[in-house]
């Protein structure tokens, strides 16, 4: 058991830290944003490369927060029941639902972006409107969200497992 917690708390601390770094982007995202407006008003360009380096920006930030938002359960849920239940009972929610709904959704999500980010990573894929290089690293985040939700969601899996082996 002890074995299992050392795993839970290194995966925690893992996304704590990188959720915790992620929370920074927020400043650039806001900034690439609140720059848009006078670019495209009154210099009348750069706005497009700037949107892109915001979208860059945006994604990296949700893509790298999803596992810290698992891990302090502040995920989106509808929790008309799972409030109310014990902490057993919600220990076993949560368990059938990440096997059975988070970790078919993480596989197919790793199968089917794998080939598509190695490809665009080839082709030093560029943002479509301007032509920003850096959009095959958007496409990287789908494996960098796939990973960082899976590792969580073994630790939310080894956290589930002991609550439910408690007498």
């Amino acid at each position: 058991m002890a074995g299992l917690e050392r795993f839970i708390g290194v995966i925690d601390g893992l996304n704590d830290r990188i959720g915790r770094a992620a929370a920074w982007l927020v400043l650039p995202v806001i900034g690439a944003l609140f720059l848009q407006i006078p670019l495209r008003q009154f210099v009348g360009f750069g706005h497009r490369e700037v949107n892109d380096i915001g979208q860059l920006l945006h994604a990296a930030l949700f893509m790298t927060a999803i596992a810290y938002a698992l891990r302090w359960d502040s995920h989106v849920r509808v929790d008309i029941f799972y409030r109310g239940m014990s902490e057993r009972r919600r220990a076993l929610v949560d368990l059938v639902g990440t096997v059975a709904l988070l970790w078919p959704w993480l596989g197919l999500l790793g199968w089917y972006s794998w080939p598509v980010v190695l490809s665009s990573w080839r082709d030093q894929e560029t943002f479509l409107d301007a032509g920003t290089p850096g959009y095959f690293l958007m496409k990287a985040l789908l494996l960098v969200l796939a990973v960082l939700l899976g590792l969580q969601s073994f630790a939310k899996v080894a956290s589930s497992v002991l609550i439910l082996r408690q007498k």
